[in-house]
């Protein structure tokens, strides 16, 4: 068997006054191990070693700015300030003026012309950059995976294999990544195109190639490499793929590249790592068929199922996920990605129940749950199997389809989102829809839970989650979110709620997923922005509005900023000087949260608090956000797919809780824990 093991260095509702005393003590905390972790800022490895949260990144960024003041002259801190910042997702303009003044502080060092050559991102002059730096110290492992990539580009295999072997001897990639890359190539069929993204993905593959031997019939290619004339030419080239330049010169190039090179390139069969960004391969995700650690375009109909069982089973080395040979850290980069296994995995398990194999599908799933707990997945894959075993019966119901696609909005690509949380009335249909059709046992399961309250608290929640008709006279509570609900009920509610859509006589899409978010998903919601640039919060800019003063709301001009930071907590933003307030000029609360007792109202006085609520409020009660949802931070904390997991906050949290940041937990139903529905377009 191919051995990958190398030598590895090793990198390491309570009461108000007690509230506050506990956030005093959690800060006082956090600042002490701040302090303690501000004495030492730790070397930035490159992520074919480690890959760490951004969160990390962002700490270690602040502490190399400070070994900066302190050490101007040493380009070893530099280049850590500026890796540091790289991976932070720092803007170009906070990292072009770290290199403005490195340039006057370390302008002939080997580190300012290594920073100058990754700054210049992948072009043929940044590359260059790299060359210039590798020739001043031959020796220093830090340029070698860049290098690497430079002679694939020239097309100079011999000095490519000559990088690889160097890279391999200096550590700097994880044993882990070179098994998950043996295994992202086996995923591949005979002479395919494997498109991937990012250095940390592409040069292992290389590596492997190279020194191992290893599917050399496979023509890797990294995407961002084409966005750029002078490379796209000559990697194209390489490969003799085809390629229109009208293509690459799209808003979105990367993504429109990944579309046309199937398309231009019909002899092929092209395959796409599943570290993929997302947003790359959303047009084509209908075609696109998991096969392993890739997923290939198909234009038929696929049974990648056959080929998952083929490659798990006798194409794939994976002792390395249950034995740790090498003594990794769990931000291994290897073991970071080790993630994407799960799709195939959890695919592969239910194929093996079907077939009624089930000491296969036990032994499998013991893996799965390994890797699961291992990448922090454990919850949503449990998640994931229970929602295999209690799934609700079809039975025609007539579902108003005028309303349901027109509560919908746009949120990115093909993902929507319900305009305001589920509310009584719509979870009533569901649980009405069971009893009529003596579903007892799930009515039973997923009806609301009241079991927590004693009277007086029971009776008012028995008539809050009453299933009655609203009239003129008395909206009851039928317009309010349906709380004290379970998880699992509120991902029956969508499976239900799909099941029925996609069976219906003229619905606007042939087929959707009604679904709970991921958080990523649910914040990008919350920041309502309609020209959101990614699924990553932090990674977005946003216009806003600039007033002439602090306290002023009229708009004056107009910004683009980063999201990124804590500046911008509220899906007010637009009006820059709220982005991080929650009351407006007259004191009136901008949306249902918990504020203290002694609080005054504010105007009209008749309202019997500062946001006009003492617990749950009716949905559309505040103002939207600019995509049109309501009410995405205060009122109900929303689930999200994770159990436990929901976000915004609600009437029971401050707003220091309820920001489109915020992530709440619960273990059980509760009043202050709702759901709001997403929805994927699957087929138009």
């Amino acid at each position: 068997m191919l051995s990958l093991n190398v030598t590895l260095i090793r990198v390491y509702s309570v009461k108000k006054n007690n509230m506050k005393l506990l956030m005093i003590i959690w800060c006082a905390c956090i600042a002490s191990l701040q302090i303690l972790v501000a004495e030492e800022p730790q070397l930035i490895l490159p992520k074919t070693k480690v890959i760490h949260p951004l969160g990390w990144y962002s700490a270690q960024q602040q502490l190399w700015a400070d070994e900066v003041k302190r050490h101007r002259k040493d380009p070893k801190t530099w280049l850590n300030y500026y890796a540091a910042s790289r991976y932070a997702g720092m803007g170009d303009s906070e990292l072009d003026l770290i290199v403005s003044n490195m340039a006057g502080d370390a302008a002939h060092s080997f580190e300012f012309a290594l920073v100058k050559g990754w700054h210049l991102g992948n072009t043929l002059e940044g590359f260059k950059q790299i060359a210039l730096a590798y020739n001043l110290q031959p020796q220093n492992a830090s340029t070698y995976a860049s290098m690497l990539l430079f002679s694939d580009i020239e097309n100079d295999r011999s000095e490519r294999a000559q990088f690889s072997q160097k890279l391999l001897a200096s550590g700097l990639l994880s044993s882990s990544l070179l098994h998950y890359s043996y295994n992202v190539l086996m995923s591949v069929e005979q002479g395919g195109v494997l498109i991937t993204e990012g250095e940390n993905t592409a040069v292992p593959l290389y590596v492997l190639q190279d020194v191992f031997d290893v599917r050399e019939d496979v023509k890797v290619v990294q995407l961002e490499l084409l966005t750029t004339a002078e490379l796209r030419t000559k990697i194209l080239s390489n490969h003799r793929l085809l390629l229109n330049d009208g293509v690459a010169s799209a808003t979105n190039n990367t993504q429109a590249i990944a579309i046309q090179l199937p398309i231009q390139n019909p002899s092929y069969k092209f395959f796409y790592g599943l570290t993929l960004t997302q947003d790359n391969v959303s047009s084509i995700r209908e075609q696109l068929y998991v096969v392993g650690l890739a997923s290939q375009k198909s234009s038929e109909r696929l049974d990648n199922l056959k080929v998952i069982q083929r490659n798990i089973e006798s194409r794939f080395l994976l002792d390395y996920l249950t034995v740790d040979f090498n003594g990794e850290s769990e931000f291994a980069s290897g073991r970071v990605l080790s993630a994407n296994y799960l799709v195939p995995m959890l695919m592969l398990h239910e194929f093996y129940r079907e077939k009624n194999e089930m000491e296969r599908a036990n032994d499998l799933y013991l893996l799965i749950q390994k890797i699961a707990i291992q990448s922090g997945k454990e919850q949503l894959v449990n998640n994931y199997l229970a929602g295999k075993q209690a799934q609700v019966p079809y039975f025609p119901h007539q579902l108003d389809l005028k309303e349901i696609e027109g509560i919908f909005k746009k949120v990115k690509d093909n993902v929507y989102a319900q305009e305001y949380e589920v509310t009584n009335v719509q979870y009533n249909t569901f649980l009405n829809y069971l009893h009529i059709n003596g579903q007892d046992g799930l009515y039973s399961k997923f009806n609301f839970d009241l079991s927590r309250y004693e009277e007086p608290a029971l009776s008012f929640m028995k008539t809050y989650t009453a299933n009655r008709v609203a009239t003129k006279k008395d909206k009851y509570f039928t317009r309010y979110p349906a709380v004290n609900i379970s998880y699992e009920s509120a991902v029956a509610y969508c499976e239900w709620l799909t099941d029925q859509y996609n069976k219906q006589a003229g619905r606007k899409y042939k087929k959707v997923k009604f679904r709970l978010p991921s958080i990523k998903e649910w914040q990008i919601a919350a920041l309502g922005y309609a020209k959101v640039q990614t699924w990553e919060l932090d990674e977005n800019n946003v216009e806003v509005g600039i007033p002439k003063n602090a306290t002023d709301e009229l708009t004056k001009d107009h910004r683009t900023i980063p999201v990124k930071g804590n500046d911008i907590l509220y899906p007010w933003y637009r009006s820059f000087n709220y982005r991080n307030k929650v009351l407006n000029s007259r004191g009136c609360s901008l949306g249902n949260f918990k504020f203290p007792d002694d609080q005054k109202p504010c105007l009209p006085a008749k309202m019997i608090s500062v946001d006009g609520f003492v617990m749950m409020s009716m949905v559309q009660a505040y103002f939207p956000n600019d995509i049109g949802l309501y009410d995405v931070v205060g009122n109900v904390s929303e689930m999200t797919e994770e159990k436990g997991k929901s976000c915004g906050g609600s009437w029971n949290h401050v707003p220091e809780e309820s920001t489109i940041r915020s992530v709440n937990n619960y273990d059980r139903p509760d009043p202050a824990v709702g759901f709001r529905v997403f929805m994927e377009v699957l087929e138009q």
